[in-house]
């Protein structure tokens, strides 16, 4: 069932100029519209000029009520707050109009009423006003619904996505755990505890999005030293962090699965072993990451390593869009992957 309480921040902040701005825009598209549905005398620009007044007057005290409602009635629920924001557009039409009526007999205003009697003019306006109120507060709420789900279609596609990436990460590290028990029993157990570590991050429910590169390299570092264990001086690690890029941000568990490639990929996989290299800088706003490592050209590709790179490439584009970037630079005997996450501006 859903709940009373969702879709609280359906009301936009009117407290903010562009905001109010577009309100004065749509008041102003309405005096238009009504301005032209009167008689096309030699007083329509005169009538123009005067229904742009009253709807900017109109506006603006509009504007201003819904900044109040948001401000201090955020404990409300959203159909309170929807009710609440009606009541008040209409109050504020109302009180607005009887002013215009009452000063409008000793004032140039006089040539809006036409003739009106003093609750036609009220119903006109109140009317115009309860219509569009109605579809300006509906299209909020339709926005905000969507844009709920929309953010939420986004997590459940990352969580996905992170779940690919676990299970794999999972069966290369016991199966190197596996493998030592017999003939090594001590590394076998400080393999282990880096494994729990990695599986602590992993697994947390209350987990970060991002994380800094100096974190992530903690994790790296924990797979590195179980896959240390197995492959022993076949492996051979080239670590250059710039002190600027150790604070930067990114997404969690990003950088150790382009790790896990390199070494199961492409070091595993070569009968003399080589050397993964990974270097990080801040470049501007964007965090810029190296991953490279040796290939071998004498066996197929495994399917594997292209898949978690576009599950990595994914996370990037749910999360930045086209800010991010994940490149791969094949060459015959080495393979790179450059990852590039946009950054906040250092102030």
């Amino acid at each position: 069932m859903t709940s009373a309480r969702e879709n609280v921040e359906f009301l936009p902040d009117f407290c903010t100029g562009a905001r109010v701005l577009r309100v004065l825009v749509v008041c102003e598209a309405v005096a238009i519209v009504l301005a032209l549905g009167g008689s096309l005398s030699d007083e329509l620009p005169r009538r123009f000029l005067l229904l742009s007044v009253y709807m900017q007057w109109i506006g603006v005290c509009s504007a201003a009520a819904l900044c109040l409602i948001k401000r201090y009635a955020s404990g409300m629920s959203a159909r309170g707050m929807a009710l609440l924001a009606y009541l008040v557009l209409l109050l504020v039409t109302l009180s607005i109009t009887e002013i215009t009526y009452v000063a409008g007999r000793y004032s140039g205003f006089a040539l809006l009423l036409e003739d009106a009697s003093h609750d036609g003019f009220l119903a006109r306006s109140v009317g115009i006003c309860a219509v569009v109120s109605a579809l300006a507060l509906r299209y909020f709420w339709l926005r905000s619904a969507w844009q709920t789900q929309a953010q939420a279609e986004v997590r459940a596609r990352l969580e996905a996505l992170q779940a690919r990436i676990e299970p794999h990460f999972l069966f290369n590290s016991l199966n190197s755990v596996a493998a030592l028990i017999a003939v090594r029993p001590g590394d076998a157990e400080t393999a282990l505890e880096d494994l729990a570590l990695l599986l602590r991050a992993r697994l947390s429910e209350q987990g970060p999005a991002d994380v800094s590169l100096a974190e992530e390299m903690t994790l790296v570092n924990a797979y590195v030293g179980i896959e240390s264990l197995r492959l022993g001086e076949r492996l051979h690690m080239e670590i250059d962090i710039a002190p600027a890029a150790r604070g930067c941000r990114l997404p969690a568990l990003s950088l150790q699965p382009l790790v896990e490639n390199a070494i199961g990929h492409g070091v595993a996989r070569l009968p003399a072993g080589g050397t993964v290299a990974i270097t990080a800088q801040r470049k501007g706003n964007t965090l810029v990451v190296e991953v490279s490592n040796p290939i071998c050209t004498d066996t197929a590709t495994v399917p594997g390593n292209r898949q978690a790179i576009a599950n990595i490439r994914n996370r990037l584009a749910l999360r930045y869009g086209d800010a991010a970037v994940l490149r791969v630079d094949e060459q015959r005997d080495r393979f790179t992957v450059v990852m590039v996450v946009p950054q906040m501006a250092e102030h």
